[in-house]
């Protein structure tokens, strides 16, 4: 298990003559083997701070660590799993040989077996289809499966199931909530939907906008294994409310 801690961290991007900053002063721990939601307005930074983490591009200022060292030594030693919006499967590869695919960029063995983590997904059956042939929700399977192909410590999710019905998401939050507990790792989730903040994560982090900021940090103590009709539980709906307080604070209130 893997401890991410983020401090005094800011991102800036160039624009054009000028300058856009997109996280301030960002100072979160995520502890080892747990699960963290991220949420917060479009254009906060939520995917910023991913991919700092995943080592995509550095911060302007602060240190982030990753276990025992940088996110540039986790990404190295691959010990960081990504999972993107789209599942980005090459076409002309079946389900298996997408899920081998890192292990054969990295020019090493697969610390995982593919078709064993295939199975893991719930595509058994489904290891020689090709992505023409699945559903988007099969899809996003086979993305986790390939993220997890060199055995992770750190599993980061951007919207993984963004562009899913509300039905097939459920389904999928149960099914990752099961793979993050067998895979033991460090879990950190982009997402724009309160409830599936809720369900997911032990700690709900709430960026404010321009430039992304913790506005808050919300524990969330609700019993795991999570299950679906946990969401119609007080505590549940309590646990929304206090997010739905910290991301629109004022604006909740009903002109008089």
């Amino acid at each position: 298990m893997t401890e991410i801690a983020i401090s005094g961290v800011s991102k800036s991007f160039s624009l054009g003559k000028g300058e856009i900053q997109a996280l301030a002063d960002i100072e979160i721990t995520f502890p080892s083997g747990s699960f963290t939601a991220l949420i917060g307005p479009s254009g906060c930074g939520k995917s910023t701070l991913l991919r700092l983490i995943a080592d995509v591009f550095p911060p302007t200022t602060g240190s982030i660590r990753v276990g025992d060292h940088g996110p540039d030594a986790a990404r190295l030693s691959h010990e960081i799993g990504f999972v993107f919006q789209d599942p980005t499967l090459l076409p002309w590869r079946n389900v298996v040989e997408n899920v081998r695919l890192p292990a054969e960029v990295a020019k090493i063995a697969p610390r995982r077996d593919p078709a064993a983590l295939t199975t893991l997904v719930g595509l058994a059956g489904f290891e020689e289809a090709r992505p023409s042939q699945l559903s988007g929700g099969m899809q996003q399977r086979v993305a986790i499966a390939r993220a997890l192909a060199l055995d992770p410590k750190v599993l980061l999710m951007d919207e993984p199931f963004g562009a899913l019905d509300e039905i097939t998401r459920q389904r999928m939050n149960m099914e990752l909530l099961r793979i993050w507990k067998e895979s033991g790792a460090t879990a950190v989730l982009v997402t724009h939907s309160i409830s599936e903040a809720v369900f997911m994560a032990d700690t709900v982090v709430v960026l404010s906008a321009n430039p992304g900021r913790v506005s808050e940090v919300i524990s969330v103590d609700l019993p795991r294994p999570r299950r679906l009709d946990l969401m119609r539980d007080a505590r549940f709906n309590s646990y929304e409310n206090k997010v739905r307080e910290a991301l629109f604070g004022d604006d909740m209130k009903v002109p008089a």
